[in-house]
């Protein structure tokens, strides 16, 4: 009896060794499954981290490319502009101020180096948890690093756009001198002929206070006519030391006496619409309304020579007549006048007390009526 027993309690015993042995081989064949699952879910989500990351950067090397290229561009139009602006038609400190941030964009510019091939994982996934797992490692390590690239990439162009930002800025500020340098150059160049005045007014005009590729010619157009400004005035300087005849800025002062504020710029010839020469004096008087409203009259050489002559006098009101029309342009275009040129300065001319028909007009365009005479001595 004790020996049955005894074979059947051993019998109990390997079963259940058996069943505890196959018990722990499931249980591991499961727990490595499990982390070979796991490992490989660790593994996907690190590879789309990867793949997510460098997703970023490609879009954003992208941005920086065509920042880049914007960059460049604005670089070189700054470089236009400021050899458009010759020292001493525009302010130094704003001239400095673009000049520097010009050089540290470019800087900037020259910074950046080539785009980084991204790392990529495996070809296919690895096969085996511990190969998964050192293969998840350098994923995420590798993750880490182009997280780190993205970052600073993104810092460096928001640098970049402040730097662009900061040249735009100063190109800004630098054509927004352009209307105070403009009226600086007329209260100081008094003398400089009118028409040079008016040009570089014009030309002010057309320089748009909001850079763009077209600033630099716009700047150029204006340098120049500020520089022509600076010439006129040399040149009129010299003439008024220098006369050709000595009555000539009498004349002159004479005209710009008499019409009434109006800009006169003054030609002369030997001869003009065919008198001057002989017993015969000439002369031409041009109006304006447009281009800030000056005239220009011209005379014939010998008007100097033969000035206080009645009949010179008479002529040079005359042509003053015809300059200061810009200034009467209501009054010259109605009735009695109807925009006649002639009559008007004609009229005014005798209006004005002068009244020598050799030089008045009145004998090459006909004695004005009483009541133009009158109508005309209303512009003053």
């Amino acid at each position: 009896m004790l020996a049955l027993g005894g074979g059947t309690t051993a019998v109990l015993v390997d079963r259940a060794n058996d069943q505890r042995a196959a018990q722990e081989l499931a249980d591991s064949v499961a727990r490595e499954a499990q982390e070979l699952a796991d490992a490989e879910t660790a593994y996907d989500d690190a590879v789309e981290d990867l793949d997510s990351v460098v997703g970023s950067l490609t879009t954003l090397a992208t941005d920086v490319d065509l920042a880049l290229t914007d960059a460049t561009s604005d670089i070189d139009d700054a470089t236009l502009l400021l050899d458009a602006a010759p020292v001493g038609v525009v302010p130094e400190a704003e001239r400095t101020a673009l000049d520097t941030a010009r050089a540290d964009l470019s800087t900037a510019v020259d910074s950046w180096g080539p785009s980084q091939e991204a790392p990529e994982p495996p070809e296919a996934r690895p096969t085996t948890t511990d190969e998964l797992v050192e293969a998840t490692e350098q994923v995420e390590a590798d993750v880490e690093t182009l997280t780190t690239t993205l970052e600073d990439t993104q810092t460096g162009l928001d640098t970049l756009t402040t730097q662009q930002d900061t040249l735009a800025d100063a190109a800004d500020a630098l054509l927004a001198t352009v209307p105070a340098t403009s009226q600086s150059y007329v209260d100081t160049y008094t003398v400089a002929t009118n028409a040079s005045r008016s040009e570089m007014q014009i030309a002010a005009a057309g320089v748009s206070p909001s850079w763009s590729a077209d600033s630099s010619t716009q700047l150029a157009t204006f340098a120049a006519a500020a520089n022509a400004v600076v010439t006129s005035q040399t040149d009129q300087e010299w003439l008024l030391a220098n006369p050709v005849h000595p009555n000539r800025p009498v004349v002159e002062a004479f005209a710009r006496s008499l019409a009434g504020g109006v800009p006169v710029d003054f030609a002369w010839a030997p001869e003009v619409n065919g008198h001057g020469l002989g017993n015969s004096w000439g002369g031409y008087g041009t109006w304006n309304t447009a281009q800030y409203g000056y005239s220009t009259i011209t005379l014939s050489d010998n008007v100097a020579e033969r000035w206080p002559e009645e009949g010179v006098q008479a002529l040079v009101v005359h042509e003053t007549g015809h300059a200061i029309t810009s200034k009467c342009y209501d009054l010259y275009s109605a009735a009695p006048f109807n925009s006649d040129d002639e009559m008007f300065a004609t009229s005014w001319a005798i209006s004005m007390g002068y009244d020598d028909g050799n030089g008045s007009g009145e004998w090459l365009y006909g004695r004005p009526s009483d009541e133009q005479i009158a109508a005309a001595a209303g512009c003053r």
